[in-house]
């Protein structure tokens, strides 16, 4: 009956140590946002000012097209409603808190037919750097506040260059922009945790250090702007609820296997 005891309590507290790991208390979050990604759903009210690629057109509303899958690195993982993805390449702290970032997707097509002079079509938008032009790239600066949810707020600045397609995704290019798109957004508050239901991929988004959500970062949702009246409208994607609990549970896994093997090497 003792031992019985003794083993529930090392499990209980095995498992107290592995909620804490991967959902740590507010006050214990470190001043570091590490190298990670931004998932991005397309909002409604997503807009681009399409006048160059025929005058008059002035700004149409745009939706996201899910990317399906992406691959980060070690082959593709799937990716759901995303739309939008955005890379910090640094790491951000108080004493350097901005971080050059590059937007590696981006997939919106127009909500309505438009006519560009050859007949009414759907117009599709696609980043250059996926046909090998340049890449869309910019800065993050991110402040920190008092840990909590938000735990501070971020501007950002990126220079995107696009296609305007017909038809598809991969239909005749009519528009490639040679200046770049410039997209700015301030005081868009942030948080070490996710929103309810947001797509969770260790190592990508997620448990980037990891062991807990000490430095991961999550937006809230927030528009992009330029001064033309074109608006990209982005929140945090999501993914089906019993897929979110199976990626939550491999990374719970993974931080269990960790702390099982320290508590081996420390006997």
């Amino acid at each position: 009956m003792k031992y019985q005891f003794i083993r529930r309590s090392i499990m209980l507290g095995l498992l107290a140590i592995i909620f804490t790991l991967a959902f740590p208390s507010a006050s214990k979050a470190d001043p570091l946002v590490l190298a990670g990604f931004d998932l991005f759903s397309t909002r409604p009210g997503t807009q681009v000012n399409l006048d160059p690629v025929a005058q008059g057109l002035g700004n149409q509303p745009f939706r996201g097209v899910p990317l399906g899958t992406f691959n980060f690195g070690m082959g593709p993982v799937a990716v759901f409603n995303t739309d939008t993805i955005v890379q910090r390449l640094g790491n951000a702290t108080p004493g350097n808190p901005t971080v050059p970032i590059e937007m590696v997707a981006l997939q919106l097509m127009s909500v309505n037919q438009v006519n560009t002079g050859a007949g009414a079509a759907f117009l599709f938008v696609t980043l250059q750097s996926a046909r090998g032009g340049p890449a869309s790239i910019g800065t993050l600066t991110i402040t920190f506040g008092p840990e909590g949810i938000p735990h501070g707020t971020f501007d950002s600045t990126l220079n995107v260059f696009f296609d305007i397609r017909v038809g598809s995704l991969d239909g005749p290019i009519v528009f490639s922009n040679e200046t770049a798109l410039v997209l700015m957004a301030n005081d868009v508050p942030w948080s070490h945790f996710p929103p309810n239901g947001a797509l969770l991929i260790p190592g990508v988004n997620f448990l980037l250090n990891g062991q807990d959500q000490l430095n991961d970062f999550f937006p809230d949702s927030f528009e992009e702007t330029k001064p033309d009246g074109t608006r990209h409208e982005v929140e945090s994607a999501t993914v089906p609820e019993p897929t979110t609990i199976s990626l939550l549970a491999i990374g719970i896994a993974g931080v269990a296997t960790r702390v099982f093997k320290r508590s081996k090497q420390g006997r």
